[in-house]
């Protein structure tokens, strides 16, 4: 087949050495599933720690000060989310990526160390992995931004956010069992499967598929960007400077407030059951968890089949005519509801059987429910879905700080796992409710149609990349 230009009145690929690509399997599936494998080491990582406190008592770190170990990590989470949003799009997702999973894992590897160094130490080594672990969640937005059609939104996005189940689940059945060996062989596993990761993705990723030497030429990189939103990546660095006006013209917008109040108030009781569950099992009902580990890793499970089910009905809903605003506030709603119910049944169990049964449909409805507003950002943002993202985890971190010690005060007062799971449903419900009275899912900074994005002359750049560059360092 002859070597191709693009046709630069029509946008179009001539006869050449670009492939036609009509849907199906391809590279935007392969880096999908590297993003969510980057997610479920991150989560196993962020996991760790309290499957560790649970099981091992550390010289110089009081029971009474858990609570402030879980929440150091928080403090680092929090403080780079903008950053990483601004980052993925003046460097690209790929370079972003790559940073951020060197960082944490840095910090991570370093974590038995500073346990044995005494509370500050230890407190400030959960702090750095929450700096690299920060910079993460904006970017994987910002890749899928790129590489993911409008019609596969929902579910590509529900692939990766399962990573953060699969991670926690590989965690709680694993790191108990490693740490037989000690506390650093379970920090040490785990980044050097960080490491692994972070090479595959070196070598297989790009930041956009016009970016992706292979994609470019299979004809799935201008198939992606005629069915997506984004405009081309050049475009969008371009256009970098100019965004920090447009992104705080766009936090005054009802349905942007509306996605990150839905955020902060899932996180609550998100990062309460992730990082004290296997308190609950082990001080509640006894649980030694490396007898059982599959009880504290059920959920997770059950997690992670929700959120796919959720976004691949989503996707059925919106391609059969449900306005897609409807389907993100459906996700909400019912998710919340569910959880609330679930977490009561859970706090009140007699075994630790039914504890892991009630908390496998609390993630399932937990994970749900977190659906409608992951995608609702890229619905109502797709230019500057990283920024949003960065902003909105940024606020939705903070139930993350302050929720850790507000638990270890109920427990050590009372000792109600009713109240602490009782105050994570009421407010993942309010939440769920503010945003289906204000979520939106028209586009809000969209600069140029989606037609303009894969005019001739971005259709030049991506042949350009596919004839006279390899994969993009960016």
């Amino acid at each position: 087949m002859p070597l191709a230009r693009a046709d630069e009145n029509a946008g179009v690929f001539q006869s050449t050495g670009v492939q036609h690509f009509s849907g199906g399997w391809g590279w935007r599936h392969v880096v999908i599933l590297l993003v969510f494998m980057v997610v479920f080491i991150c989560y196993a990582d962020r996991t760790n720690i309290g499957i560790v406190l649970a099981q091992h008592d550390f010289p110089g770190i009081p029971h009474r000060s858990k609570g402030s170990i879980l929440s150091a990590f928080f403090v680092g989470y929090l403080s780079t989310q903008i950053l990483g949003g601004v980052l993925a799009q003046k460097w690209g997702g790929k370079a972003t990526l790559l940073l951020a999973a060197t960082t944490w894992t840095f910090f991570d590897v370093l974590t038995p160390m500073f346990a044995f160094a005494g509370f500050t130490p230890l407190y400030l080594c959960r702090v750095g992995v929450g700096l690299g672990e920060g910079l993460l969640m904006p970017t994987q937005h910002a890749l899928v931004n790129f590489w993911v059609p409008a019609h596969e939104r929902a579910f590509l996005i529900a692939v990766v956010t399962c990573g953060q189940e699969f991670g926690s689940v590989l965690a709680n059945l694993l790191s108990p069992q490693l740490l037989k060996g000690g506390v650093t062989c379970v920090f040490s596993a785990w980044g050097l499967t960080a490491m692994l990761a972070a090479l595959l993705f070196l070598w297989l990723a790009a930041s956009a598929p016009e970016l992706h030497t292979s994609c470019v030429r299979t004809g799935e990189a201008l198939w992606i960007q005629q069915r997506r939103e984004a405009p081309h990546f050049a475009e969008v660095r371009r256009a970098h400077a100019a965004e920090p006006v447009m992104a705080q013209s766009l936090l005054g917008k009802p349905c942007v407030l509306a996605i990150i109040a839905a955020h902060a108030g899932v996180n609550y009781a998100w990062y309460v059951v992730l990082s004290w569950m296997p308190t609950f099992f082990a001080e509640a009902h006894g649980l030694d968890l490396a007898a059982r580990p599959h009880l504290l890793a059920a959920p997770y499970a059950a997690g992670l089949v929700g959120v796919l089910l959720a976004g691949r009905a989503s996707d059925a809903l919106v391609a059969r005519g449900l306005r897609v605003r409807h389907a993100r506030k459906a996700a909400q709603l019912v998710g919340a509801l569910g959880v609330l119910f679930f977490l009561q049944l859970a706090a009140r169990a007699e075994s630790a059987g039914w504890a892991s049964t009630w908390m496998m449909a609390v993630l399932f409805f937990g994970r749900t429910q977190s659906l409608g507003f992951w995608v609702n950002m890229v619905d109502v943002c797709p230019q500057t879905a990283a920024t949003l993202m960065g902003v909105s985890n940024t606020v939705g971190t903070i139930p993350g700080i302050v929720g850790q010690p507000i638990t270890q005060s109920i427990l050590s007062a009372s000792g109600s796992w009713s109240a602490v799971f009782g105050i994570g449903g009421v407010v993942g419900v309010a939440a769920a409710v503010v945003f289906a009275a204000f979520g939106d899912d028209k586009p809000i900074d969209t600069r140029a149609t989606r037609s303009d994005s894969v005019d001739a002359g971005r259709a030049q750049d991506t042949l350009d990349s596919a004839i006279g560059k390899p994969n993009d360092i960016e």
